[in-house]
Parts: C-alpha cells; structure tokens; sequence
C-alpha cells in the first residue's frame, strides 16, 4: 500500500484508491479501501510486511464471580480467537483538528477455543473442573477510536503515525460451553452450560477486555502501516 499525491491537491491515492481530501469523502474512501484488505489480514499480507493476524491469541484471564447463583472463580488460558477477519468498517469519521479518526465496525462472530479450570458452587451445587471450552460472540458492534501523530522522516514531509487505537464492542448474543463440568454426569453438565448460556450478560463483561485488546492487536498492524503512507500535511492541514 503506497500513497502517491495526485496533480489535484485535493486527492490523496491510498492503496490504489484515490481519495478526496475533504473530510467527510476521505472517512468513505477509507472505509471502502480498509475493507478490500481486513479479509486479508487473517493469511497475512506479505507485500506489506504484515504477518498473519488470525488466529488471536489470549494467553491467560482469570475470573471471579460473587453475584447471584453464581459464586465461582475461573481462569482461561491458550484462547485462541478467529473470526476478526470478517469484520466490515460501516463508516469512518475523520476529525482533523482532533488528530482523531472514529471507525465503526460489525463483526458476524468471534470463535474461541482454550482451556479452563473453576472452582466454586453453581446454582448451589460445588464443582471444580477443568477442561476444554468453546465460546461464540455473535452479532458484534465495535467502534475503534484511533489517535494520530507525526512520525519525523529524515529529509522528508512527516507522515502519520497511529499513537493509539482504542477498541470498545457489544456483542448482541454470547454462548459458551464448558467440556467436563461435572465430569460423566453429562445431563448436569448439560444443564450447567444451559444457565450459563442464559445468564451470558453476567459473564461476558469479564471477557470483553481482553477481547478488546486482541482486537486491538489484530488492527494495530494495519493500522500502523496504513498511516506510515500518508503524508501528516494531507490530513492535519486537509480544511
């Protein structure tokens, strides 16, 4: 992805697209060249030295809950997550004199796999177990907040630079299914999984952090190399 200035100081060519300078035109331009590359960034983009992005990896969480039935303390390791790479930009704005650039994103599912281990009482009833678990996160709505800066380049114009990239969801349905939860008894187990299905809203706040920051990890890279190619001028000075 390069940027060259076009002979009308008005448009920019991001990645082969040509861009408007004004704002409003170049949030919608943005938005239509970051989604003909996020699909790629699962396999990774060679030509722009990005390496696979997908799948995430949450290495570690821990989780206590003390509300309700629920009184259980868990942690979850190795949470490998898929799923980012089809997410779609929906809209960006640009706020230049804000050195701030807002993007809004759906994403259909995010898949996690690892290993968990819980101890306490659920419904009452005392369980340790540990094991394999799955999760889903469905129908998700994610706005990135991205903080731009100048990056000095020796005997050049100062390109962008991505200070910060801050990632906040909602998930519209989360399900979870915890293997061996009281061991043979798979009935229980069954049931188990069932209230905590039904009860995700209580749960899924513990994991939305660590979800963020994979995300941000999954973006940042893109993120960082995007902006290295456009000149900090056609942005910061663009009204």
């Amino acid at each position: 992805m390069s940027v060259v200035l076009c002979h009308e100081k008005s448009y920019i060519n991001f990645g082969g697209f040509i861009c408007p300078r004004e704002e409003k035109a170049l949030g919608k331009c943005l938005k239509d060249a970051l989604n003909t590359y996020i699909p790629q960034l699962a396999a990774g983009i060679p030509k722009l030295d990005i390496p696979s992005c997908e799948p995430l990896l949450i290495r570690s969480l821990s989780v206590k809950q003390t509300t309700g039935p629920l009184s259980v303390t868990s942690s979850f390791s190795d949470v490998y997550v898929r799923g980012p790479s089809t997410m779609r930009v929906k809209s960006i704005d640009i706020h230049a004199k804000d050195h701030e650039i807002v993007a809004r994103l759906y994403i259909p599912e995010l898949r996690m796999k690892g290993q968990y281990t819980l101890k306490g009482t659920l419904l009452m009833i005392p369980v340790e177990a540990n094991g394999d678990f799955t999760s889903k996160y469905r129908d998700i709505n994610a706005t990135v907040t991205i903080t731009l800066g100048r990056s000095k380049v020796f005997n050049g114009l100062d390109t962008l630079s991505c200070e910060k990239l801050d990632v906040n969801f909602q998930a519209g349905q989360v399900t979870m299914d915890l293997e061996n939860l009281f061991g043979d008894d798979k009935d229980l187990s069954k049931t188990m999984n069932n209230f905590v299905n039904e009860n995700w809203q209580s749960m899924s706040g513990d994991f939305q952090a660590p979800i963020e920051e994979a995300l941000r990890d999954f973006l940042k890279p893109l993120a960082d190399h995007a902006f290295a190619t456009l000149y900090a001028n056609d942005i910061f000075l663009s009204q």
